[in-house]
């Protein structure tokens, strides 16, 4: 919603008309707002289809459309960019990301440790600009990697209607397992993985809160954005 406003709004405030594609994962809250907005703006203005992979190429691609604004990997951004190049169109690419945080040592550890747990873990983890990695000073290192065991361990991951959970699934098969790939990567190379309350076994796309003890620079789990429940 947040990030469709985000690009809505401007272009209209601005005189322009709007074609706005969501995520093939997540069409339905966009798709509410159309029906929400469609009595208030003329018609054409405002417009929302929805589709596979297929139909983001034929936009980036089409003459009639002067600007293009795009959220999403690095990956597909790169393939928005070459598409767009032969009609020069106007690009905005807010992209993939790998945020960190660095925490000094003057800091009340048990007053920023929730801040940082949420920072990463809120929405489980996959929002464009979650705190993936994260930087301690050595002489608070042991006492914030504590506290945040501790409220890993505290956490209910499952099913959001039952009572308690407070974490879900991640949100498609494609995604669950490229985290899954990543922890994997990382306990093939030895590292230290801290696991926060059991998950669900029933088929679901559950992760536990996933924290990576002091890795190698290196290490995939640094380097890539899991887009998931991984610090």
């Amino acid at each position: 919603v947040v990030l469709s406003i985000w690009k809505i709004a401007p272009a209209l405030l601005a005189g322009n008309t709007l074609v706005l594609k969501p995520s093939p994962f997540t069409p339905m809250t966009v798709l509410r707002i159309g029906e929400l907005v469609r009595d208030f703006v003329p018609a054409g203005v405002l417009n929302i289809i929805t589709g596979g992979a297929a139909l983001g190429p034929l936009m980036t691609a089409h003459p009639g459309f002067d600007k293009v604004s795009f959220t999403g990997s690095t990956a597909t951004g790169r393939r928005v960019m070459a598409s767009a190049a032969p009609t020069l169109k106007r690009l905005t690419l807010e992209l993939g990301g790998n945020d960190a945080a660095i925490v000094m040592p003057d800091v009340d550890v048990a007053e920023i440790a929730p801040k940082l747990f949420w920072a990463a873990f809120n929405n489980n983890g996959q929002i464009c600009i979650a705190t993936k990695r994260l930087y301690i000073h050595v002489d608070i290192y042991d006492a914030l990697r504590d506290r945040l065991v501790q409220l890993a361990k505290s956490i209910k991951v499952g099913d959001g209607a039952e009572q308690g959970t407070v974490l879900g699934p991640i949100q498609n098969k494609r995604q669950f397992d490229r985290v899954k790939a990543l922890i994997d990567d990382a306990r093939e190379q030895g590292l230290v993985l801290i696991e926060g309350a059991a998950v669900p076994d029933n088929g679901g796309f559950f992760v536990p809160v996933t924290l990576v003890d002091n890795p190698p620079e290196n290490s995939r789990v640094v380097q890539e954005e899991a887009f998931g429940p991984v610090l």
